[in-house]
């Protein structure tokens, strides 16, 4: 089977790609320019999803020659944190450039792919797209506008299945710039392994055709305190 996944370079979309790999099924990945890319990819395309009026040219012709996608995962996503009123107009753009217009975008060139193979697209979303919190407010919107995003996609496209997934704390390299913006310590125990959300993705991947997974959470077991 074929799957693309966003965010391959590091982090949950990276252990998603392995385990994939390690089926033997065909993986192709979104990366960002300049970032490492793993082993044993069926091919990959350099994107800045912080610029998503380019993926046009930059995606689109790789998007065709893929034929049909059996799976789309959205991994990637940036955080800025700060209260509402410190959060500015850049920081604002910034985090529903990646974590909502990239999506959309990446998700339409892909979509005639997904259409001819009845696919699946992952949203990697947040509990901060649940249950606000700050500093993570602005952070938290885009995640919100996410969830929205995914809503309608189901409603528009009934061929495909479009799954969002809602983790906790995650021990990842976000988590630790989420820790520091809270003034507080980063302990990768505490959290959940990014291998056990890829986990979950891929169950959520490969779930029989009768059924989709519309909203899954999953939180540590034992979460820490937050300040």
């Amino acid at each position: 089977m074929r799957y693309v996944v966003s965010g391959v370079s590091r982090g949950i979309g990276s252990e998603v790609a392995d385990r994939l790999l390690a089926a033997g099924h065909q993986v192709y990945g979104v990366v960002r320019p300049g970032r490492a890319r793993i082993d044993g990819l069926a091919g990959s395309v350099e994107a800045d999803l912080a610029h998503p009026e380019d993926l046009d040219r930059s995606v689109r012709s790789f998007a065709d020659d893929l034929g049909p996608i059996d799976g789309l995962v959205h991994s990637a996503g940036i955080v800025r944190g700060s209260t509402l009123t410190a959060t500015s107009a850049e920081d604002f753009t910034a985090q529903f450039t990646v974590n909502v217009t990239a999506v959309a975008q990446l998700t339409r060139l892909f979509l005639p792919g997904l259409r001819r193979a009845g696919g699946t697209v992952v949203m990697l979303n947040s509990m901060s797209g649940i249950v606000p919190r700050t500093p993570l407010a602005a952070y938290g919107a885009s995640k919100f506008a996410l969830r929205s995003y995914a809503e309608s996609l189901r409603l528009e496209e009934p061929e495909i299945r479009v799954s969002s997934i809602y983790p906790g704390r995650v021990a990842t390299d976000m988590q630790e710039e989420v820790r520091a913006l809270e003034q507080a310590d980063y302990r990768a125990a505490d959290y959940l392994r990014p291998g056990t959300v890829a986990d979950l993705i891929i169950a959520v991947l490969m779930l029989p055709a009768d059924g989709v997974i519309i909203d899954l959470s999953l939180r540590p077991r034992h979460p820490p305190s937050v300040p």
